[in-house]
């Protein structure tokens, strides 16, 4: 059994931008899609997703398709013609999925080091050796972008000045996931200078999803349809997916950030990307596309703030020791970090326990942080064995916090 693919299922995700980016004509997405075999689950994955949803015109369903994978599409276009126009020597892909970046920076003679969840870039690390793909270091390495160790760990790979992007990651994340991304990317750019560019915060990837939909019958399913996902992947009700631009420029700047905004309408690039549309949808679409921008940060040097949870230190520091008792509750002593890389313990130490077990107790005084790998973690034991069944003790008030926020403290009892 999988326990690293269990923790995390949202890398599921980015198979579909490789599709979105191979309808669009990137070789180099074809080019994965063939050689990784992904194409079968790609339509596995959308077909559960549209499982059980109304149906809509064949009309709308194309317009829906146009403006999503334009979206997509043009921010890799976009962060492509920043790379060659400011000359980048050196690229760190945050949660880079199964984009064909990789390829990309290999033919332009840019250093390139993804980093995904472990269970990923293992499939990708193949692809890279039979493409030779990063010579001199691992183009792929296995990381959590709420884990700073890890981060710090892929961006030493790089030498010298580097950029750092990450594309669709943000709106999967907690304020509080998102407050130690920030904190580790800090930390690298303090360490190597140069900036942070994505187009996650200044792109409304719905807007463009229901750009060119005529009918309010339409955008209300696709609508219904959006949050069910969100549901289902667990983006919490106040997560970075549902924050304003205003919000997530303050929190940048108050986590150590200083932010600049980029035009993203690229009329050489993106115009392409137009091309065979009807006239009605290009305008609408370039509306989007002009009213997007592409956010560029930089570490400011004169910030002194402490974080509330302090960024990890070491890639995997979590201690678990366990035993059951006479009333067939499972006692858990966690200490150090749950995020992804480390879920995967816990998850085994649950499952292979869950026949003999009517409940379980965390005990979590020593527990510096739970990321939504863990949260989802406990949520499975809750699934598993019922309402009531799993508490968390002697928590931190940071780590509680978690909780709360996050909206898990419904399902789970913290004491």
């Amino acid at each position: 059994m999988d326990y690293r693919s269990m923790v995390n299922p949202t890398y599921l995700t980015a198979k579909t931008t490789l599709y979105f980016l191979a309808g669009a004509g990137n070789q180099d997405a074809r080019k994965m899609i063939a050689e990784l075999d992904v194409q079968d689950e790609i339509t596995q994955k959308n077909q559960r997703e549209n499982s059980g949803q109304p149906n809509m015109p064949e009309e709308e369903k194309k317009a829906l398709l146009a403006g999503s994978s334009l979206a997509v599409v043009a921010r890799y276009e976009k962060l492509s013609h920043y790379l060659q126009e400011e000359d980048c020597r050196n690229l760190l892909d945050i949660a880079c999925g199964y984009t064909p970046r990789a390829l990309y920076c290999e033919k332009e003679g840019i250093d390139y080091v993804g980093v995904e969840v472990p269970v990923v870039a293992e499939k990708l690390l193949g692809f890279a050796s039979r493409n030779r793909i990063g010579k001199s270091h691992p183009a792929y390495v296995g990381g959590d972008a709420t884990n700073a160790a890890s981060l710090i760990e892929a961006a030493d790979w790089l030498k010298g000045k580097l950029l750092i992007s990450c594309e669709g990651l943000t709106q999967y994340l907690s304020g509080n996931e998102f407050a130690q991304l920030i904190g580790g990317i800090r930390e690298i750019l303090l360490r190597h200078g140069g900036a942070w560019i994505t187009s996650d915060f200044g792109v409304d990837y719905e807007a463009f999803a229901v750009a060119c939909m005529s009918s309010p019958d339409a955008v209300r399913l696709y609508n219904e349809a959006r949050k069910k996902t969100m549901r289902d992947h667990n983006i919490y009700d106040d997560g970075v997916a549902r924050w304003s631009a205003e919000k997530i420029q303050e929190f940048l700047e108050a986590h150590g950030m200083i932010v600049e905004k980029l035009p993203f309408w690229d009329s050489e690039a993106h115009s392409v990307l137009l091309e065979g549309l009807p006239e009605a949808w290009k305008e609408n679409l370039i509306r989007q596309l002009k009213a997007s921008s592409l956010w560029k940060m930089t570490a400011d040097p004169g910030f002194r703030k402490a974080p509330a949870i302090q960024g990890a230190k070491q890639v995997d520091n979590l201690n678990i020791t366990f035993a059951s008792d006479d009333e067939d509750q499972l006692l858990c002593i966690v200490s150090g970090r749950i995020d992804t890389i480390s879920a995967p313990a816990l998850l085994e130490v649950l499952e292979n326990n869950f026949d003999d077990i009517k409940k379980i107790r965390i005990e979590a005084g020593t527990l510096e942080y739970i990321s939504s790998a863990g949260l989802r973690v406990l949520l499975m034991a809750v699934k598993k064995l019922g309402p009531g069944s799993v508490t968390v003790a002697n928590a931190s008030d940071p780590v509680k916090e978690i909780f709360t926020t996050t909206g898990f403290d419904q399902m789970i009892d913290i004491l």
